[in-house]
């Protein structure tokens, strides 16, 4: 048994032109003022673009993207973002979460994230609730939100007790059908990745819940650097595993230059085995950057 896919996350498509000012008097006038004065000069669409051709040579069997597909949140980035996640892949293809720039302001969903059901919805189901869960041959993609408007010059993220219960009955109950779970968020679930005021508010009532079920490997963005750390599971260590923005431009000012993780996961005998190359902008276009496997145990079903 086995699933190659691919991870990228923090693509931030361009702001949309024609914006209005009333459009911008409250918090989003200062992340457009952002996007104009440095942003664009570090996120740019044709990296993108080259990003997700390089995906398209590698041909990974699923793809998810772990949050900040807009800017300021916007209903007309939302509708182009759409656009955007028709090119990168068909609905059972491709799985999103939205990360914080995604809810910069309160926005309804049909004006929102709504635009983006088809990639943001289970297995058999035809509306949005996290956390969801999506299984593609071996693996069980268990997707939560961390995504909720924040006061000016914050970019916390919240799960909410609603998802992690939620949560914690998911996970115990895919630990007992033999599937490697891959949990995905957009805000590093560490202590250490991130400053206070972008960091995950409960990442400790997370981490608690992941020490009682485990999960195989857990996956995030938001940060704009690569990351490979762990958490405590109630067998031993859960890879964590981050990836810069997918449109960074090479040797930024803040963060890492683009990269995505080929993430290949292999049913054995007696564990799983993961591996990961790490492909990276260069000079010359995307390339290897780094590469690494790790035996992943079994769930003790009766934990």
């Amino acid at each position: 048994m086995h699933l190659s896919f691919a991870h990228l996350s923090d693509p931030h498509n361009p702001l949309t032109p024609n914006i209005k000012l009333k459009q911008i008097l409250n918090k989003r006038l200062f992340g457009y003022l952002s996007w104009h004065r440095k942003r664009h000069l570090r996120h740019k669409p044709e990296i993108l673009s080259a990003l997700i051709d390089d995906i398209r040579t590698t041909a990974p069997d699923h793809i998810v993207i772990s949050g900040d597909l807009v800017n300021i949140a916007l209903p007309e980035e939302f509708t182009a973002s759409r656009d955007w996640l028709k090119k990168v892949g068909a609905p059972q293809d491709v799985t999103v979460v939205p990360g914080n720039h995604d809810a910069y302001v309160p926005i309804p969903e049909n004006q929102g994230i709504g635009h983006w059901k088809p990639w943001m919805v289970g297995d058999c189901e035809n509306y949005i609730k996290f956390p969801f869960v999506r299984r593609r041959g071996p693996v069980a993609f268990v997707m939560l939100s961390t995504s909720n408007p924040t006061p000016l010059f914050s970019a916390t993220g919240a799960i909410g007790k609603q998802q992690l219960k939620r949560l914690e009955n998911i996970l115990s109950n895919l630990r007992k059908l033999d599937l490697f779970r891959v949990v995905i968020l957009h805000h590093p679930p560490e202590d250490h990745p991130t400053i206070h005021r972008k960091a995950l508010q409960d990442r400790i009532l997370f981490r608690e819940v992941l020490a009682r079920t485990g999960a195989e490997l857990i996956l995030h963005g938001h940060q704009h650097h690569s990351h490979f750390g762990s958490i405590p599971g109630p067998i031993g260590k859960i890879p964590v595993l981050g990836v810069p923005s997918a449109s960074m431009v090479l040797n930024p000012i803040k963060g890492d230059e683009a990269r995505w993780n080929f993430i290949n996961v292999h049913r054995k005998k007696t564990n799983w085995l993961l591996s990961n190359h790490t492909r990276s902008l260069t000079e010359h276009g995307f390339k290897t950057f780094g590469k690494w496997q790790l035996a992943v145990p079994f769930p003790n079903i009766s934990v």
